[in-house]
């Protein structure tokens, strides 16, 4: 149909109107583009969050612990400025529970002794880096030399201090831990140590005293300190006896990315 255009003579041709359902169907080959574009980003991010990360770059230990030091019970480090008597000497010994590793080296079962002194200064510099006096890391003699070189490395992320004297050394170490004691020693006699958890039961006698909601150094998680009555001694360069003294059982995972040598602080350095 043509109308008279308002300049005089002129005319307007008027565009052909669309067939019934035509811009409908266009509207729809355009949504299934579009539909199938984002099909394949979903897909895609999906795949990528699946992947697993990198196992050799990666770390996930979860560990059983027998602890003593000299303190009285509780251990005052974990809420005074320092121990009481200005040192705070112990033997921490850990048991790695099966699926532990540290990038390849697999950890499940290994033993670590750590005995040592955190001296009287730490609290001047909480944190890592913090200074210690002394320790000593002994590797269970069956381990191999990668996994005593990945354990080193897990100390190191849980324990980043830096001491003032630090050594390694190698021998058998025994391992119990039963429902009212925990028992460990090394074969060679240098240092042994024994927890009474019952002694600690009140006022029911029948369930253990479980501190909750308390950090363990720098690991990401615990189970809750089990306490107990340590008796412990070290009989190297350094030496050291206690008797009903603090002590505990925890068990605590630790995990993440492997950082780069480079990368890493100097603690727990020679």
């Amino acid at each position: 149909m043509l109308r008279p255009s308002p300049i005089h003579g002129a005319r307007t041709t008027l565009s052909s109107p669309a067939l019934p359902g035509e811009n409908s169907q266009k509207g729809v080959r355009e949504l299934k583009k579009y539909l199938s574009a984002f099909a394949v980003l979903v897909f895609a991010g999906l795949v990528v969050a699946a992947t697993p990360k990198d196992r050799s770059k990666t770390f996930d230990v979860t560990a059983e612990t027998i602890e003593g030091c000299s303190c009285p019970l509780f251990c005052t480090c974990y809420f005074g400025a320092s121990a009481d008597e200005h040192m705070c000497q112990f033997n921490n010994v850990y048991r790695f529970k099966a699926g532990s590793h540290y990038g390849d080296v697999d950890l499940s079962n290994q033993l670590l002794w750590m005995s040592g002194d955190l001296g009287g200064e730490w609290h001047h510099k909480p944190g890592p880096g913090m200074p210690g006096a002394w320790a000593v890391v002994t590797y269970d003699k069956r381990s191999t030399p990668a996994q005593k070189a990945a354990l080193l490395e897990v100390a190191k992320t849980v324990f980043p201090v830096t001491w003032q004297k630090f050594s390694t050394r190698e021998d058998t170490i025994e391992w119990h831990d039963e429902a009212k004691t925990s028992h460990a020693k090394m074969a060679s006699g240098m240092a042994e140590i024994s927890l009474d958890k019952e002694s600690t039961l009140r006022p029911n006698k029948a369930v253990p005293v479980v501190v909750k909601n308390l950090q363990y150094w720098f690991t990401n998680s615990n189970d809750g300190f089990v306490l107990a009555y340590s008796t412990h001694h070290f009989d190297g360069e350094k030496k050291f006896s206690e008797t009903k003294k603090n002590g505990f059982n925890i068990t605590w995972n630790v995990k993440g990315d492997i950082k780069p040598a480079s990368a890493k602080a100097a603690m727990l350095r020679p």
